[in-house]
């Protein structure tokens, strides 16, 4: 079966609101074996929804309309419904009945905009709405292809697509069903080209499950995996298959799965081995830190932090020496290094890690913007690892936090370090 999704509201094409819903919808339609096979966003204009309205019935089966359904003079779904099928509105009492009993348990009327959602394209069926005014339209087109119109409220949205869109799709599916099921794989530190070069043929050939690489935010390369199976369990065998593949590939720059975060993974990884973490952090003042606390159990690993952002505070806090600084400047590797050794010493922990760097817009060392030096200490040694990075001040403490993070993962389960 091959849906559509129509999100309708100039308030979505403006950027005034991240457009939720289309995502929901399509992954509770992927879930249930449906293909969602284009998304369009239109604003609140007649003609133009009546337009997505039939260009979507010319490829689809099923398209699902969200938002428009609203009392005020601009929400125009009912009647570029009613467009599109060649028909008219009509009034429907029951439904004027079920708005004033709405109103009523809550101590008032309807005004007239409210009565326009008694409204219904000819011919079409009222989707209830447990919790909301506006009930919802279900048509069916001339060619068989039906169509649910229900409103933008995402509580309201859920609430119709559970109960009452995917039972009727599903009717539908009988002896034909076929769930989708996705995996994420999460890289960092490695680009989208450099993740695909090495599974090309995979990318390009593969049809079950498929495989499609993804930039995620300013920090993160995605390989999603999409398997089509009769049950969940075939699914997961597919995907653990195809996982193993690419993992045999690109192993190394993988650390994580579907909503696995780095600090969650180096976490598990810490406490397996009864290992602890302190660290020392200049350009990031305590972002690094701040992704670690986020994850519940965060304490059974991290001992503390320093932000040492001034250079008096890296020399009274962590030892480093004010010579070092004059000679080499706060953002070298020699200073990272001194810093990681001060925050181990200081906290007395297993493994360190420092960051120092230049954010930027402006720099107030030799370094350009972007330079970053990440250190690493245990009872054996210390390393210290360069980076640059471009962006806005935010990308780059963003990265440099993720970074530092990435490499205390790899030296834990001794995979290379760039």
């Amino acid at each position: 079966m091959r849906a559509e999704i129509l999100c309708v509201g100039t308030e979505l094409l403006l950027g005034q609101i991240i457009d939720t819903n289309a995502a929901y919808i399509g992954e509770t339609l992927a879930r249930s074996g449906i293909d969602v096979l284009r998304k369009q966003t239109v604003g609140d204009n007649l003609e133009r929804i009546i337009d997505c309205i039939r260009g979507a019935l010319s490829r689809c089966d099923a398209l699902i309309i969200t938002g428009g359904l609203g009392p005020t003079t601009d929400d125009l779904t009912r009647e570029a419904i009613a467009g599109a099928l060649g028909v008219g509105l009509e009034h429907r009492p029951e439904l004027e009945e079920e708005l004033r009993a709405f109103f009523a348990k809550r101590g008032s009327v309807p005004t007239g905009n409210n009565l326009r959602q008694a409204q219904l394209p000819i011919g079409t069926e009222a989707i209830p709405n447990p919790i909301g005014t506006a009930p919802g339209v279900l048509a069916i087109a001339q060619a068989g292809q039906r169509i649910f119109a229900i409103p933008g409220v995402p509580r309201e949205m859920k609430e119709m697509v559970n109960d009452t869109i995917i039972p009727t799709l599903l009717e539908q599916l009988e002896g034909e069903r076929q769930i989708i099921v996705s995996r994420t794989l999460r890289s960092f530190g490695v680009g989208e080209s450099a993740l695909a070069e090495p599974i090309e043929d995979i990318l390009t050939t593969a049809e079950n499950p498929t495989v499609a690489p993804l930039i995620f935010g300013s920090t993160e390369v995605h390989l999603r995996l999409t398997a089509k199976a009769k049950n969940e369990e075939e699914a997961e065998v597919l995907l653990d298959e195809m996982d193993a593949t690419l993992m045999e590939r690109v192993g190394a720059g993988i650390f994580g799965r579907n909503e696995e975060t780095l600090a969650q993974v180096v976490i598990q990884i810490l406490r397996e081995r009864g290992s602890n973490l302190a660290l020392a952090e200049s350009l990031t003042g305590g972002q690094t830190q701040n992704l670690i606390t986020e994850v519940p159990g965060a304490s059974d690993v991290l001992a503390g932090g320093v932000v040492a952002y001034s250079d008096e505070i890296k020399e009274k806090l962590l030892g480093v020496s004010p010579a070092l600084i004059a000679e080499h400047t706060a953002v070298s590797s020699e200073v990272a290094k001194a810093m990681a050794e001060g925050a181990k010493a200081a906290l007395g922990t297993d493994f360190a890690l420092s960051l120092t760097g230049e954010a930027g817009p402006q720099t107030n060392s030799k370094s350009q913007v972007g330079t970053i030096w990440i250190g690493l200490a245990n009872g054996e040694g210390t390393w210290t690892f360069r980076r640059e990075y471009h962006g806005t001040r935010n990308i780059i403490r963003n990265r440099a936090a993720h970074a530092a993070l990435d490499i205390l993962r790899r030296h834990l389960l001794d995979l290379p370090i760039a």
